[in-house]
Parts: C-alpha cells; sequence; structure tokens
C-alpha cells in the first residue's frame, strides 16, 4: 500500500472513529440518534467512557499518519480495539438493542482489513 493512500485511509478512519467522542459528551443523544437506549447510571457511565477511549483511539491514529515510526504500534492497537469491537458485534448480530451499532461493526472491520493490509506489506523494520 502506498504511503499516500495510508494516510488517506487513517485521517479518514481517525477522524470517522473520532465521532465517538460525541457519545462523551452527551451519551444518552448520541444513542438515541444510533436507536439505541441506556436508561440506568451505570449504562450512561460505560457509554461515556467508550466515547472517550473512542475518540482517543482515532486521534492515536490521526497522530499516525505523521508518526511513522509510532504507526505500527497505534495500528495494531487500533486494530485490536476495532477487532473486538467487529467480533462481540457478530456474536450478538440478532440483539435488538445493539442494531444501532451494525454501521460501526462494518466500518470498524473495514478499517482492520485495511490496517492489516498495510501492516502485512511492511516489514517492521521498514516502518521506522
Amino acid at each position: 500500500m502506498q504511503e499516500k493512500t495510508i494516510r488517506k485511509i487513517l485521517y479518514v478512519s481517525g477522524a470517522v472513529t473520532m465521532l465517538a467522542g460525541l457519545q462523551f459528551l452527551a451519551p444518552t443523544l448520541f444513542l438515541q440518534a444510533s436507536g439505541m437506549q441506556v436508561g440506568d447510571v451505570t449504562g450512561l457511565f460505560f457509554a461515556r467512557h467508550w466515547g472517550l477511549m473512542a475518540f482517543v483511539v482515532g486521534a492515536l491514529i490521526i497522530h499516525a499518519v505523521k508518526q511513522v515510526q509510532a504507526r505500527r504500534a497505534i495500528l495494531l492497537a487500533a486494530a485490536t480495539e476495532k477487532l473486538g469491537l467487529v467480533v462481540m458485534l457478530a456474536i450478538n448480530w440478532t440483539e435488538p438493542a445493539l442494531q444501532g451499532l451494525h454501521p460501526a461493526g462494518f466500518f470498524d472491520a473495514a478499517c482492520v482489513v485495511l490496517y492489516l493490509i498495510y501492516l502485512m506489506g511492511k516489514p517492521a523494520q521498514a516502518q521506522t
């Protein structure tokens, strides 16, 4: 994968991932916009925390555009987080409460594939 291509992929996927930061700021509104509802304090707490964590992962992905030395570690961490979400969604695909997360699952699956294609095409030494 060419450097110019991966940079574009990282900017777009990082920015989209950072959008989940809205869930940190307004968890009820964000969840309702996704077709989900969380009514208890614990659920809202974890929804906010997930939004913050996704924002940070997205910011790191964008950081990896210019920091080639850190790119491998950042993309491995991001791919692991995104793959975890994809697997959890796949296991619970028919759960009505999670239907709003299906688009995120497809997006994250595409990101995992693209990140791994990039990482597998570059030896670890070549990325430093």
